[in-house]
């Protein structure tokens, strides 16, 4: 993902498990045939990596890398939806409706989507340590004195802060990632990487429930930062210096590499995709904790924290998504995570709560392949600036989320959680259709394809 979230982003682990092809044999390229990143790791330029000896004699990160991208990982997710579980408690202590609280993710997922171009272009600029590094440290601090907040619009703001700076954690470590480790080892790296995400984004929930339960929400956003704080000097010290890394010649060229990517029409269809995918999770997971804090279920701040567990699923479903992707196809894989992910939202209207947690494990396993299919086409569509194209990709991707978790609130004053489930059911039919139509290979690219697939190779 050179320099993403995708999830992306966040980012492309697509053929961990899948086979390789024979030595002396060549796979041709097809968006339909093996995973994305494969082809850019062994064919496609990378946009900082050196060349002929320097590069070959720049030595592998060790394991204190891998456990520092991890660390990134869960960073990057750690607080971006830490008040998701909290929301029930947080309207009695602001007495604010259900649309005002929902503010609370809006806020800081809109500052991710406006500041993850720049972030992009800046880790360009200055590199992805110092990048790294910077955003680390600004989001311990504003997630620490985010505890300071005394109403709900002081947190608003120190939510938004927040925002700002989530961005240049993944947009630096991914583009890291492409460029220090062999093309061979970025599939298993940036698995590690998700992992990473997907257990912070569960770590971060679950401990701000725990620690609210038994003291406030206050302590939790304390703890929080103090977490984050460790995980800055562990990446400090675990991460090299970049050896591969050139820096774009000024902040306006980094810019400029923009223009392309938004006259790309696949492109452009792709960010719309990474909108829908966030749009419906955010959806999702913001009203079932109202529905589930409700009557009849009536679960208290413990166990909507453990409801948050389900996202764990997405630590086994990234690598069987490469797998299938390398088998199938990544539209097919895509409609079909869609399609799993809409069943696990009808289940959850069932009253039972086994057959609503049953439905949202089901429609967080859809969502994180389909996530995984997503942002993998974004460096293989984008033929130069692969950071910006990523940061575009992630700017639409959190605008989604934050749309997602304010504009059903109208829907839920109306028509409850039914009415919830019926808006995510529209919106993964529209990119489930739209994948299927705007990743469709070209003429040329299908022919080969089934070659490859008859021979074994996908």
């Amino acid at each position: 993902m050179n320099s993403t979230s995708l999830a992306t982003t966040v980012v492309e682990p697509l053929s961990i498990g899948a086979p390789e092809p024979a030595i002396g044999t060549t796979t041709p390229p097809s968006l339909d045939a093996r995973p994305v990143i494969d082809r850019i790791g062994a064919g496609a330029p990378r946009h900082a990596a050196t060349s002929g000896a320097d590069a070959s004699a720049a030595p592998t990160p060790g394991w204190r890398a891998r456990v520092a991208v991890v660390a990134a990982g869960m960073c990057a997710f750690f607080t971006m939806y830490v008040t998701q579980g909290l929301l029930p408690t947080l309207q009695g202590v602001f007495h604010a409706s259900v649309a005002e609280l929902s503010l609370t993710i809006t806020f800081t997922t809109l500052a991710v989507a406006l500041a993850a171009p720049f972030s992009g272009s800046l880790s360009d600029r200055y590199g992805r340590k110092p990048v790294l590094l910077f955003s680390l440290a600004g989001l311990s601090l504003t997630t620490a004195l985010a505890a300071t907040a005394g109403s709900l619009h002081a947190l608003l703001a120190w939510r938004l802060l927040e925002g700002l700076f989530i961005p240049g954690v993944f947009t630096a470590t991914v583009a890291y990632i492409g460029e220090e480790w062999p093309a061979r080892a970025v599939p298993a790296v940036t698995a590690l990487y998700i992992s990473g995400s997907v257990a912070g984004g569960f770590l971060g929930r679950f401990i701000a429930g725990m620690v609210t339960a038994h003291w406030d929400w206050q302590a939790a956003f304390v703890v929080l930062g103090a977490i984050n704080t460790i995980f800055l000097l562990l990446i400090a010290r675990g991460l090299p210096p970049s050896r591969r890394f050139r820096p774009s010649a000024n902040l306006r060229a980094s810019l400029a590499g923009l223009r392309p990517h938004v006259r790309n029409p696949k492109l452009l269809g792709t960010y719309a995709i990474g909108f829908g995918i966030l749009f419906s999770q955010v959806c999702t997971f913001t009203y079932v904790s109202f529905h589930l804090a409700a009557a009849p279920y009536r679960l208290d701040l413990r166990q909507l924290s453990l409801l948050f567990t389900v996202y764990l699923v997405g630590m086994l479903v990234t690598p069987l998504a490469g797998r299938l992707a390398w088998r199938f196809g990544q539209r097919r894989v895509f409609v079909a995570a869609m399609a799993m992910s809409s069943t696990g939202m009808l289940l959850t209207l069932l009253p039972t709560l086994p057959d609503i947690v049953l439905g949202l494990t089901m429609s967080s396993a859809g969502v994180f392949v389909a996530q995984a299919m997503a942002t993998s086409q974004v460096p293989a569509l984008a033929r130069q600036a692969r950071s910006s194209a990523v940061g575009l990709y992630v700017m639409c991707y959190y605008l989604g989320g934050s749309i997602g978790a304010f504009a059903p609130s109208l829907v839920w004053e109306h028509a409850g959680w039914a009415g919830c489930v019926a808006v995510v059911l529209v919106m993964q039919g529209l990119i489930a259709l739209a994948a299927w139509t705007v990743w469709r290979p070209a003429a040329g690219d299908a022919g080969r394809s089934a070659t490859v697939r008859a021979s074994g190779g996908s």
